[in-house]
């Protein structure tokens, strides 16, 4: 295959200004929502770049129209998401092989999602993702940019990164309510997630645990459900969570290289069957914006790597 068969920038943006023209031209009273989320363990000052240092990601979703809805369905959306995940070993100053405890990567993706939520308070997602790991998906040359923009300390071992290689995922999520106390201030929900592909494949089980000024998981910006499709108004949103959840990894391409690969790269690991995420955050929701903070802690992907891990993510939404 030619190298434009993998150009996943290309794609990307193509992708991107596809949808913008096609929201702007879509008939009166369509709602739009832009997200932006960028994870990195220099939230917690702690001056490393170390493990799953650096997450962005921008995402666009639309509402569909009423009219295709069911009586049994709150509201539907579908979105696109671009982003990148960058790893690193336990630190970004790696001179020797040796000292590789955790492939050094990036992930570059597209993934386009279909979202459903019901009357009942469950709901159920569809999504389908490309994405490369490797050169490609360009880790080298966003983290030495960033780290020359803020003045930070020379990078090195990018030359012990994976080999490239691209796949494509696609995934199940479903969830719903478990608990809600009458005045409406606490509530526990769950969630189960299948992902089966060639860059990503496992299995994923989370509760979740609101306090403070809640609405329903069908107008939450917890379940990224606060555009509506009936157009209906919604109230603010101010609480804390807490989200433990508990992945099976499967095959993981970020620690064992591209599937179909004879020559996966320098450095690859087998991961640890189980991890564990913890997951701490705030967020608020008006009409138009959302604010979200958290912290993530988690044990180890690969059972031979030197530290568990933990990083902060914040986020912000806007609705038009």
């Amino acid at each position: 295959m030619t190298n434009s068969l993998f150009d996943i920038r290309k794609a990307c943006l193509t992708t991107i200004v596809l949808f913008i023209h096609a929201a702007c031209i879509a008939q009166h009273g369509t709602r739009s929502e832009f997200n932006f989320r960028n994870d990195n363990d220099l939230y917690l000052f702690n001056k490393q770049d170390q493990y799953y240092t650096n997450g962005v990601f921008f995402n666009i979703r639309q509402t569909v129209d009423s009219a295709n809805l069911s009586d049994r369905e709150a509201n539907r959306l579908w979105g696109i998401t671009v982003g990148q995940r960058m790893y690193n070993a336990y630190t970004a100053q790696i001179h020797h092989i040796e000292e590789v405890d955790r492939p050094i990567t990036a992930y570059l993706f597209l993934s386009a999602n279909l979202d459903r939520y019901f009357t009942n308070e469950t709901f159920l997602s569809f999504a389908g993702e490309i994405g490369t790991i490797g050169q490609r998906a360009l880790g080298r040359q966003f983290q030495e940019g960033i780290h020359k923009v803020l003045n930070l300390y020379d990078i090195a071992g990018w030359e012990y990164q994976l080999n490239d290689a691209f796949g494509a995922d696609a995934s199940v999520r479903y969830g719903g309510l478990i608990y809600r106390n009458s005045a409406r201030w606490f509530d526990v929900s769950a969630q189960a997630e299948a992902t089966l592909g060639f860059n990503h494949t496992g299995l994923s089980v989370a509760p979740s645990l609101r306090f403070g000024r809640i609405n329903p998981l069908h107008q939450s910006a917890h379940t990224s459900g606060r555009l509506q499709s009936r157009g209906r108004p919604i109230g603010r949103e101010f609480f804390f969570y807490y989200t433990p959840q508990l992945n099976l990894v499967g095959y993981d391409a970020t620690l064992q290289g591209g599937m179909f690969l004879r020559d996966k790269g320098p450095v690859t690991y087998t991961p640890a069957r189980w991890v564990l995420y913890n997951q701490v955050g705030i967020l608020y929701a008006n009409q138009a914006i959302t604010l979200r903070m958290q912290y993530i802690f988690y044990t180890k992907e690969v059972p031979g790597m030197f530290f568990r891990h933990r990083y902060g993510s914040v986020g912000v939404g806007y609705r038009f």
